[in-house]
């Protein structure tokens, strides 16, 4: 079977699942947002800031380390030592933080609903072995099978929770049980198991792969502030129902983000692993890769940033639709960072952990930039500083650093594929600024015309295999 064949199957398998599990969090949102407030909402998003920092930490490399190695079962489980060492030590350090996060925010009430989260960094290190096992093994049908079950169950306890009145514990505790539900699972088809072996093991584990750790960990830090600042300023100096209505608004990034990102680079960097270990040639079906995401972002960007307001009204109802005016940016956003995100199992690929470091750091310094200025000014301005430094600054520096330095491609695909993007995206953010929104559509429309010219071929490709995802998600339906 060809690369791009056994990709899209991959994709399609693994997306089956996925999409039929994001289907569910998008209803249940509809359900939760009339039980739940956006101060509930942004109660847990302040303490989600900084459990979100520290859980980053649980995987710190691991699973790109076992995918890229040859080792076999003794490294894996000393990984799997050195996994529920880390996670235990955050979760230590989680509960040492509590009291200290309620005091900067200035309310006493985080402090336990803290320390019950932090449960989530040792579920959440331990089925860090098994998942990347199963990753390597292109086990896709059981990892999607896994995210679908368990986070139907935790969207059933969200719901359960919320309707008997137990306010922002109906997020907490579910989102606890998920995490040792996946494990479990995971662990089942891995038959990773759980011993602690003599430390020896775990440090030589460690040893050889240092270099991949530290420094996907350092890119990691510096990611997650750039990406959190906003939340961390709106948090502290704004209102927690101004947070929550920021949070929503971001979430569909976020969304963008798990579905599309996600479910690419879960299946992309194994695939590319083996498929350049057979000698295949990677840059030409990673940029094929590339413009199936911008097909399948579109529909995304184009309710966002056209209608903000009924969708906003039809998901959430009146009380949210403050979050309407932020959505547009978001829009734009997602057009960009679902593909960018993906480059760095590229860096990782290519053994340029380190460059991929410092470009994080340079990015990530001018991001946190453009949205504390914003912050001097509203909550809205974040959100438009945030996606003009992304698109006029983040961006450029990327596809320099990274696909013509790096991933050594020329300057002729830079200005087919991504030029008449970032124009397009320049023209819609100065529409939306001065809101001349019938501009909108023409804008949009043009995009769609680029998207359908430009990727035709990729676009021929992924309808004659949209089939497999029908035939997948029927079968796995059948059983029920």
């Amino acid at each position: 079977m060809s690369f791009k064949r056994s990709f899209l199957k991959n994709v399609l398998t693994l997306g089956g699942y996925n999409y039929s599990s994001q289907i569910a969090n998008f209803l249940a949102s509809i359900v939760l947002s009339r039980l739940l407030m956006p101060e509930e909402y942004g109660f847990v998003a302040l303490i989600s800031v900084f459990t979100g920092f520290v859980l980053i930490f649980s995987d710190v490399g691991i699973s790109f380390a076992i995918i890229r190695s040859d080792y076999g079962r003794t490294f894996h489980n000393a990984m799997n030592n050195l996994a529920f060492y880390i996670g235990l030590l955050l979760f230590v350090l989680m509960v040492l933080l509590a009291y200290p996060i309620a005091i900067f925010y200035d309310n006493n009430e985080l402090v336990i609903p803290t320390i019950v989260l932090s449960v989530i960094f040792i579920f959440g290190s331990l089925k860090t072995v098994p998942l990347a096992i199963l990753s390597k093994n292109l086990d896709f049908n059981y990892i999607g099978k896994v995210n679908l079950s368990s986070t139907v169950i935790s969207i059933l306890l969200m719901i359960l929770f919320a309707f008997l009145g137990f306010s922002y514990w109906s997020l907490i505790i579910p989102n606890t049980i998920l995490q040792l539900l996946q494990y479990l699972m995971y662990n089942h088809k891995a038959k990773v198991g759980f011993k602690l072996y003599n430390f020896a093991y775990t440090k030589a584990a460690f040893k050889k792969t240092k270099s991949l750790i530290t420094n996907l960990s350092g890119f990691n830090i510096i990611n997650y502030w750039a990406r959190n600042a906003d939340n961390l300023i709106i948090g502290k100096y704004y209102s927690s129902a101004e947070l929550g209505i920021y949070d929503r608004a971001y979430k569909m990034l976020r969304l963008s983000l798990t579905l599309i990102t996600g479910l690419f680079g879960t299946v992309l960097y194994p695939s590319l692993k083996k498929y350049k270990s057979e000698g295949g040639e990677i840059n030409k079906e990673y940029e094929s890769i590339l413009g199936v995401i911008s097909i399948i972002n579109y529909p995304i960007s184009f309710v966002l940033i056209l209608f903000p307001n009924t969708f906003v009204k039809i998901m959430w109802g009146n009380n949210w639709m403050e979050v309407a005016e932020l959505l547009p940016f978001f829009g734009v956003l997602v057009m960009f960072q679902t593909m960018i995100s993906t480059t760095g199992h590229i860096f990782i690929l290519l053994s340029k952990e380190k460059t991929f470091m410092y470009l994080g750091v340079a990015n990530a310094i001018i991001t946190i930039a453009a949205i504390f200025v914003g912050s001097l000014f509203s909550v809205k301005l974040i959100a438009i500083s945030y996606t003009v430094c992304y698109v006029l600054i983040t961006i450029p520096i990327t596809l320099y650093i990274g696909f013509i330095k790096t991933f050594k491609y020329n300057w002729s695909y830079i200005l087919k594929f991504w030029i008449p993007k970032l124009t397009i995206a320049i023209a819609i953010l100065i529409v939306v600024l001065f809101e001349l929104n019938v501009y909108l559509f023409v804008l949009m429309g043009i995009y769609l015309v680029h998207l359908l010219f430009n990727q035709r071929k990729d676009l021929n490709k992924l309808f004659k295999y949209m089939k497999y995802i029908i035939y997948i998600y029927n079968r796995y339906t059948k059983k029920f």
